[in-house]
This record gives structure tokens, sequence and C-alpha cells, in this order.
């Protein structure tokens, strides 16, 4: 089998990258780097890991309050977007993780809401 150019490489991590983020597990990766490519397992957990380094590269520099800002942001928009599309439940539950988010909830609690 001939090496693979940096090029592909690089596609290949920004593919595995892509799954990973999509919620895709690492076997579930695996098994489509060694279908679609033809690579051996110890491979395929090479470009897995490389796609892992970028992952904690693209965190790394998030301030806390960054990450905030983002969170708080995206719920409103996730409301705002179930509220024109006519579903209250996904309105409730986008209104309540703000709440919890921004500790106006009276059932917060240090590790989280409680029942």
């Amino acid at each position: 089998m001939k090496k693979s150019t940096n090029k592909q490489i690089a596609e290949r991590v920004a593919t595995l990258k892509a799954m990973i983020l999509s919620v895709s597990s690492n076997s579930t990766a695996v098994r489509f780097a060694s279908d679609e490519w033809g690579l051996g397992q110890r491979q395929c957990h090479r470009l897995i890991a490389r796609a892992w380094e970028q992952i904690r590269a693209d965190v790394q520099p998030l301030d806390r309050k960054d990450l905030v800002a983002w969170a708080v942001h995206t719920l409103q928009e996730t409301a705002g977007d179930a509220a024109r599309r006519g579903q209250p439940a996904a309105v409730v539950g986008a209104v309540r993780e703000l709440s919890n988010l921004c500790g106006l909830s009276t059932t917060s609690t240090p590790r989280g809401w409680r029942r």
C-alpha cells in the first residue's frame, strides 16, 4: 500500500474530526476510516488521535466567559427557533437550561439542578 500524502492525511483528519463533533464514537470512526480508506486499525487510531488534538486545540483558547456567552447565545437562539416553529416544549427546555446556566433557577445547586 502506498503512503498517503500530507493533503490526504489532512483531509482524513478533518473528516474524522467532523464525525467526532457530530457525536460519532471512536469505534464508528475507526470502522469508517478502515472501510472508506482501507487503513489498518493502528493507522485509524493515529488519525483519530490527531483529530482529537485539533479539537482540544480549538477549545484550549476559550475562556470561561467566552464559553458562557456562547452557551447563552445558543440557548436564546434555540428558544427563538422553537417558538417560531411552534414547539413549546423545546422553548421551555431551552429557557430552563438558560435559567440553570445563569443561576436564576430556584432549584439550581452548585452541582446542577435537582428534582
